[in-house]
């Protein structure tokens, strides 16, 4: 092949490179300046297909790649055609601009997204993974979703000018996390119930393992029913706690402790022949704490307190 048939086999193949097309490669590659601009040339093709090949994998599935400018609104100058399956709208809407990245999140997840951007952004990192936000999508449903990205500054002025990453869709994650944190809110209600047996007086059965976190949680629950409903006589019955050790009985005395500092007297029931054995073999100081074998008897003795202030002068 001549020089010239040589120059216009380059010409059209860097032509078809700009337009992303994959041409042949280059198989006849003679020495000279010509050969080493047609292996470079050659370096390039493959370049190309493993780049549409990765794009390819981002046209289906769950991952949307965006690319935004760092301007109000946050205009996408690209985007995979997936964004139809997330959102509900085309690739075409952002990318002619009628549509921003913004339009989709729920106004109120706005404000925080920008306040985060701004962090990353101050921080100098490279790239981030955003917190969780909700989207809208174009039938109405709302969305959770996630993103990664990287920052991309003016490499003389170093502002931000686009962010380049992908979002997924991840409400499943997102919506089991909140069952799970409702689940638990739940147990610890129902391992810490708070019993309203009579006016002004509670019950508070200690059910299962009793350890710092959630002794501090009974604590507290203990101490802000008894500020907001008046309670004169609380009753920590003991008859379901799982076990009983030095630890846990120094949590129940500083429950008792608490209580009585908020004018309720605190009475301490279900101290079983097992209960009263441990606090013997570990010499824990109870002489202060009005115990009792059953609920029953604790919740008598509160009555009959109760009954004698209110006869009282």
């Amino acid at each position: 092949m001549d020089h010239a048939a040589r120059m216009r086999r380059i010409t059209d193949t860097l032509a078809r490179l700009v337009d992303e097309e994959v041409p042949p490669l280059i198989e006849v590659i003679e020495d000279g300046p010509l050969g080493d601009i047609e292996r470079e040339v050659n370096r390039a093709v493959t370049s190309l297909c493993a780049r549409l090949e990765e794009r390819l994998i981002f046209r289906v599935g769950p991952v949307v790649v965006f690319r935004w400018r760092a301007e109000p609104g946050w205009p996408v100058e690209y985007v995979s055609p997936n964004v139809l399956d997330l959102t509900g709208y085309p690739a075409e809407e952002f990318l002619s601009f009628t549509r921003t990245l913004s339009d989709l999140i729920v106004p109120e997840d706005v404000q925080r997204i920008t306040e985060e951007l701004r962090a990353f952004e101050a921080s100098r990192v490279e790239w981030f993974t955003q917190s969780p936000y909700r989207i809208r999508k174009r039938d109405g449903r709302t969305i959770w979703v996630s993103d990664t990205a990287v920052i991309q500054r003016d490499p003389w002025t170093q502002e931000v000018t686009h962010y380049f990453g992908y979002i997924f869709d991840s409400t499943d994650h997102i919506e089991q996390s909140i069952r799970l944190q409702q689940n638990e809110s739940t147990l610890r209600r129902l391992a810490s119930p708070l019993l309203h047996v009579w006016d002004g007086v509670l019950a508070m059965p200690v059910i299962g393992a009793l350890d710092e976190t959630r002794a501090a949680h009974m604590t507290e629950t203990l101490l802000q029913s008894i500020t907001d409903g008046g309670i004169k006589v609380s009753v920590i019955d003991l008859t379901g706690l799982d076990d009983v050790d030095a630890a846990t009985l120094e949590h129940i005395i500083r429950m008792v402790r608490a209580a009585e500092l908020l004018g309720s007297q605190c009475l301490v029931s279900g101290i079983s022949s097992r209960v009263a054995a441990a606090i013997v073999s570990l010499g824990v100081d109870v002489t202060k704490l009005h115990t009792f074998a059953t609920l029953s008897a604790a919740l008598g003795h509160a009555l009959r307190h109760r009954n004698l202030r209110r006869a009282g002068p």
